[in-house]
């Protein structure tokens, strides 16, 4: 979908009838209010006599290269990613194209015979606004969760994959499918290593269930390899460096066209409450407050120093990997900007929320959207699927959220998903202590070692980089095999270099199909 607001249509006391209900308009301004469970994608790009709306990249960057000359890449969007692994709300990789997440709402006025847009967000998952009246059920949950599978996959044709972990969230799809008969969707789970015995527990219940099961595992051969990313590379219309990314691509490349939805788990954290681990914990408490010897601390330790999770904004705290920071990407990308400063002022917004509320309105507000959700946007999309997100439903979010805070999490044992877990173990026996307690690791030092040739020929192709950028990615790929936890800074740089070399959404004449 792809709105056009003009100068007279946003002037207006009343909003055009074609205009779906998620518009709203008080007779000075209108407000483009985005999806607060994470469905709906919605991106912005304005002008001085229009604004654009729409719910996929895909419809809106051709009408951008008619429109200006753009699509333009944002500076500040590559840094994020190079800094942080993704780039967070409202920021997109594109020069004036902003994303609007769970909570967000544009605020389009008239500013001088120009069109004006101002982005706010309350966040709509905070725990003081959970009613807490719900009764506590686990047989309404597991409606809801098939009801909204259901309708979803339906929307998709009716038929998918779905992307099977041993955790709690794709583990209760499962057992959805099997509830609405959908057993002609077959699940997939990845192997990410030698010792990933997720796949083992993933058969056992698909044959409970009466569901087929597969494993996938990244092929042995390069150049198979090298044509599922390239798949993605020319599709995707934005880079996305998740150590799920490759992956799903992969997964979703063997499937091939036409199997309609690409069903995932994600996009319950926001609604049913995020609770920090032990390790998360320690890191948030030893965290250098003083900015000003935070700074100091990243110039004097090395970037691969433990002390430099420490040296993080509190919202930085939360964020994935060791990725690069502002000063070493500067040595070889010259739009290079500081996007340190983004937490910080992230903090400022949120110094008044407890910790439990904190991270909900900053790290999974930015994460389930900006991140996860979006790296399965993106690699549906490349391979012609619809991404499926049964979670991020009104309904079962309305259900969930409003339960009794001891239905939904457990501060003191840290404790989450409470009624998921209960409603698990009455149909499946399922102990997320002995299954799915694992995260899902990604082996990306391996694969950049034993795709060299190809990680090399993506990074020094690009022109986004410097000269520079050899001899550091020489060094790096040098210690890499001592140093496995660096990955995640080049698998971000060359996502970025396959995405900027041969994605079809950066044509100016590009036209979709």
């Amino acid at each position: 979908m792809l709105i056009s607001l003009t100068l007279d249509e946003i002037a207006r006391e009343q909003l055009p009838e074609r205009l779906p209900r998620w518009f709203e308009s008080d007779g000075d301004a209108v407000d483009v209010k985005g999806d607060r469970v994470g469905l709906r994608e919605t991106f912005v790009w304005n002008t001085g006599d229009q604004a654009l709306v729409a719910t996929s990249l895909e419809e809106l960057l051709p009408r951008i290269s008619v429109e200006s000359d753009g699509p333009a890449v944002s500076p500040v969007g590559v840094s994020h990613i190079l800094n942080h692994g993704f780039a967070p709300l409202p920021h997109t990789v594109y020069e004036g194209v902003r994303r609007l997440g769970p909570g967000d709402t544009l605020r389009l006025t008239i500013d001088h015979d120009r069109v004006g847009a101002n982005i706010t967000t309350s966040s709509p998952w905070l725990s003081g606004l959970s009613r807490q009246d719900q009764d506590p059920s686990t047989a309404r949950l597991r409606d809801l969760i098939a009801s909204a599978l259901d309708d979803q996959l339906m929307s998709a044709g009716g038929t998918g994959i779905l992307m099977l972990s041993s955790g709690k969230d794709s583990v209760s799809l499962a057992l959805a499918l099997a509830d609405g008969g959908h057993t002609q969707v077959p699940c997939i789970t990845f192997k990410s290593g030698p010792d990933d015995t997720e796949h083992v527990y993933a058969a056992e219940l698909c044959e409970r269930l009466g569901l087929e099961h597969h494993t996938a595992e990244m092929p042995d051969d390069p150049a198979r390899t090298k044509t599922a990313l390239l798949n993605f590379f020319e599709h995707s219309p934005l880079p996305s460096a998740d150590q799920s990314t490759i992956p799903c691509a992969m997964v979703t490349h063997a499937a091939g066209p036409g199997r309609g939805g690409l069903i995932n788990g994600g996009g319950n954290d926001s609604y049913m409450g995020f609770l920090l681990s032990g390790r998360s914990r320690i890191k948030h408490s030893l965290r250098i407050r003083n900015r000003q010897v935070a700074k100091l601390t990243t110039k004097l330790v090395p970037h691969d120093s433990p002390v430099n999770y420490f040296a993080r904004s509190r919202a930085g705290t939360f964020l994935p990997g060791r990725m690069f920071r502002d000063r070493e990407t500067r040595r070889f990308y010259g739009g290079a900007v500081d996007t340190e400063s983004f937490w910080y002022e992230m903090d400022h917004d949120a110094r008044d929320l407890e910790l439990l509320d904190f991270i909900q309105a900053t790290d999974v507000r930015h994460t389930d959207t900006a991140r996860s959700n979006s790296t399965v946007h993106l690699a549906a999309r490349s391979s012609g699927l619809d991404p499926v997100f049964p979670f991020c439903d009104e309904r079962l979010a309305e259900y969930y959220f409003n339960l009794p805070e001891t239905s939904r999490f457990d501060r003191s044992t840290r404790t989450n998903k409470v009624l998921l877990r209960r409603l698990l173990a009455e149909a499946l026996e399922y102990d997320p202590k002995v299954v799915g307690s694992n995260y899902f690791g990604f082996d990306g030092a391996s694969f950049l070692l034993d795709n060299e040739d190809f990680v090399r020929e993506e990074i020094l192709s690009c022109d986004l980089w410097l000269p520079e950028v050899e001899s550091m990615l020489n060094g790096w790929l040098a210690v890499l095999p001592k140093r496995p936890f660096l990955f995640h800074s080049l698998l971000a740089l060359f996502m970025i270099s396959g995405w900027h070399n041969h994605s079809v959404h950066l044509q100016q004449d590009h036209v979709p199909q």
